[in-house]
């Protein structure tokens, strides 16, 4: 067996244990009786039990991130900013998408040496690509009252507060509706109208 195949079943392994536990504990010896290898495969793919860690988040917000991507390059801009936050909130929609992020965010991961810089890493890649929807409706005049690089935070932070709201349950609308409205409010605040809504 080859090392990557090798470290895709500690990976595996580590998020099946971890969402056994609720996030609370990871055992090596566990994951590793699991993915059926030895201390000496686990030593020569990770330095550590944070590193395997931050490698099962990583390979999680990068997935995050490309489907994000593949959101963001729809058109118009107007068009790619809703399909943006659809896209973002309905990971809190699908059961299984929603276990994975309940398990991301959980004590153990967060506890990971190095947690905090992937954690960034990640807002980054997100923070980016609303970046360059915004460019790209500057530039065609869609946003007329954009400022890309300051109203992407904001926006990226309005984002994550719904996705917060609707991963504890105490959002007031559905994800596409939170979605909905979320992008109306953006679009306004960027001198645009909101897209038409199918």
């Amino acid at each position: 067996m080859d090392q990557s195949s090798e470290r895709d079943r500690i990976i595996d392994a580590a998020y099946r244990a971890l969402a056994a536990t609720g996030g609370t504990s990871l055992s090596v010896n566990e994951v590793l009786r699991s993915a059926g290898l030895s201390t000496r495969a686990f030593y020569r793919l990770f330095d550590s039990k944070d590193e395997l860690l931050l490698a099962l988040f990583r390979q999680d917000s990068d997935r995050v991130a490309a489907r994000l991507r593949r959101a963001a390059a729809a058109e118009p801009p107007a068009a790619a900013l809703l399909s943006f936050v659809q896209a973002m909130l309905r990971i809190t929609a699908d059961p299984r998408r929603r276990q994975r992020v309940l398990v991301m965010s959980s004590e153990e991961i967060a506890r990971a040496k190095g947690y905090l810089t992937e954690r960034q890493r990640y807002h980054a890649l997100v923070q980016g690509e609303l970046v360059h929807i915004l460019e790209r409706g500057r530039a065609d005049g869609t946003f007329p009252l954009a400022q890309p690089t300051s109203d992407a935070g904001w926006i990226r932070a309005a984002i994550q507060h719904a996705f917060d709201e609707q991963i504890a349950g105490t959002a007031p609308a559905t994800p596409n509706e939170t979605a909905e409205l979320l992008t109306g409010f953006a679009l306004r605040a960027l001198g645009a109208q909101a897209p038409a809504i199918s």
